[in-house]
């Protein structure tokens, strides 16, 4: 896994999942609910710029081969 940096695509706070774009990665990223560092409430918003470890997901998630680990958003 390496350290990256990317932005949030999209996020359902419904579903306490969404995908996480980044240079680094050849596809979109998918990332958890249980996977953000940040205190209260786990929720990411489109746009923000987040640091993330970048984890190549062979047989995918949802369609998604790469997953995001210890997600933090810039500036919080």
């Amino acid at each position: 896994m390496e350290e990256v940096t990317g932005v949030v695509v999209w996020w359902s706070e419904e579903e306490g999942w969404g995908t996480l774009r980044s240079e680094m990665a050849r596809s979109d990223v998918f990332a958890h609910f249980s996977n953000l560092d940040m205190e209260g409430h786990h929720v990411l918003q489109p746009g923000q710029r987040v640091d993330f470890l970048l984890e190549e997901y062979p047989r995918g998630q949802d369609g998604y081969f790469y997953r995001a680990e210890q997600v933090r958003v810039i500036g919080l």
